[in-house]
């Protein structure tokens, strides 16, 4: 349960191999006001609510017993976000559990390695979602360093100043990897920049122009800095609708993917990158993982 979408993922674990039987998405803006009010708006809680009544009707006719249900930043930071955890129970019977930003940051790294062939022996991989993003540093399958920092794509659009936002997170990012020793090793191009979640994925999309999302084509692909530039000419006129036209734009995320892409160009540059690889799988496929599975690429989570 996202700041911006809530997933749903149904799957078998074979081997090493993650079979997907059924996945849904719906865009409800979960974290639209959090950042300022610290509060679930109503029009979002109905939203979120409807798709996961929906998500639950999915889970029992599939027959599902081993279920597990999270919830990221914008839940963590809403004042109201009991309401949300017990309407979903009375409703659903469904028991929300609010992760921590530090195992959000750790399944999300999880998820991606394991989509990534072959696994990078050193990167840097961040998600940026509606309220948060997560950073995690990973150097030969041990954990350098990860933190959680409250700025997203939800939070850029409804900040009154957006480049003020991503100056401070860059400044406690590079004291954050001072700290951890990292600063400023991970600007070598032995170090990967990797981007998960629907922001960049939706970007990736947009690049290759997907009329059909393909979640094998969106792994391990490549977005080039130049490549950002254009898509943020491209998009800087239009209207969240027109944006939504475009090929590889879904309905729901014209309104904060040319905050996206800025964000993103940002983080080329801050870490001295021309291009980056993209990862469809992240936390979603990471909490899989971690919970029915033995993840190969990084030490276990607890």
């Amino acid at each position: 349960m996202g700041s911006h979408t809530v997933r749903l993922l149904i799957a078998d674990l074979v081997g090493d191999t993650l079979i997907y039987r059924h996945y849904d998405h719906v865009v409800t803006h979960l974290g639209r006001g959090v950042a300022e009010h610290h509060t679930l708006s109503t029009p979002s809680l109905t939203a979120t609510l409807a798709a996961l009544e929906s998500f639950a009707a999915t889970i029992a006719h599939f027959g599902q017993r081993d279920i597990r249900v999270v919830g990221t930043e914008a839940v963590r930071a809403a004042h109201n976000r009991q309401e949300l955890i017990t309407v979903l129970q009375e409703r659903t019977g469904l028991r929300l559990e609010v992760l921590d930003s530090q195992h959000e940051a750790l399944y999300m790294a999880h998820g991606v390695l394991q989509a990534l062939h072959p696994p990078p022996q050193r990167a840097v991989i961040f998600d940026v979602g509606g309220a948060s993003t997560e950073f995690v540093c990973v150097e030969r399958g041990q954990l350098r360093f990860q933190n959680s920092y409250p700025i997203g794509v939800v939070s850029l659009c409804d900040c009154e100043d957006p480049h003020q936002l991503m100056a401070c997170c860059a400044e406690q990012l590079i004291n954050d990897l001072n700290r951890a020793g990292l600063w400023p090793a991970v600007h070598q191009e032995d170090w990967a920049l990797v981007g998960t979640a629907g922001t960049v994925t939706t970007l990736a999309a947009a690049q290759m122009k997907m009329t059909d999302y393909c979640p094998e084509k969106i792994n391990n692909f490549h977005l080039q800095a130049l490549q950002l530039d254009a898509l943020s000419c491209r998009l800087a006129p239009l209207t969240s609708d027109e944006r939504e036209q475009l090929p590889g734009i879904e309905a729901g995320r014209g309104e904060t993917i040319f905050a996206g892409v800025q964000f993103v160009r940002f983080l080329l540059d801050f870490f001295k990158h021309d291009v980056m690889t993209v990862s469809d799988a992240g936390l979603l496929q990471g909490v899989f993982w971690c919970t029915w599975g033995q993840s190969t690429v990084l030490a276990a989570v607890d």
